[in-house]
């Protein structure tokens, strides 16, 4: 029987091998969590074009009614919550109302309000906001990779920032 002559031995031996396995995982920790950032932005873009569209529909039915005729104008708003918005129409926000939309935050998304009571109210009408208060005109929306913030002027136009 013939024994291996260990001078021609080939392989790894089980450092290298370590070695090469922490770098693969390293790599592999770093990519993860590069390739969980973009998914967190597009969840904060969505939510945020979501309630902007939302807030122009609600200052779109204050101006011209449900139906498009002057005799159904009323006024309209959202109520923000930390989890949710609800869209409501009428002078006062009613929980118990039926006719309410509420929008639920989307996963790991949260809203806050400066308005007064979280209530964003639109006049019948003109579409101005009712009751506006310079510098209690923002919504805030937060995610865990960005914060938006969204301000809405006297007479309803928005921005983003």
């Amino acid at each position: 029987m013939r024994r291996p002559n260990p001078a021609n031995q080939s392989g790894f031996t089980l450092v290298e091998m370590l070695v090469v396995v922490g770098i693969i995982a390293i790599l592999f920790g770093l990519s993860a969590v590069t390739l969980g950032q973009p998914q967190a932005n597009v969840n904060s873009q969505d939510a945020t074009e979501t309630l902007v569209a939302n807030i122009k529909n609600q200052q779109l039915f204050a101006m011209v009614g449900t139906t498009g005729s002057g005799s159904t104008q009323q006024p309209a708003g959202l109520f923000i919550q930390s989890s949710q918005y609800t869209l409501y129409t009428g002078a006062t926000y009613s929980g118990a109302n039926s006719y309410n939309y509420v929008v639920a935050a989307p996963t790991n998304t949260s809203f806050s309000s400066t308005f007064l009571g979280g209530l964003l109210l639109f006049n019948k009408g003109a579409g101005d906001v009712n009751s506006f208060v310079g510098g209690s005109n923002t919504i805030t929306v937060t995610t865990s990779a960005r914060t938006r913030i969204i301000t809405v002027t006297r007479y309803g136009a928005v921005t983003v920032t």
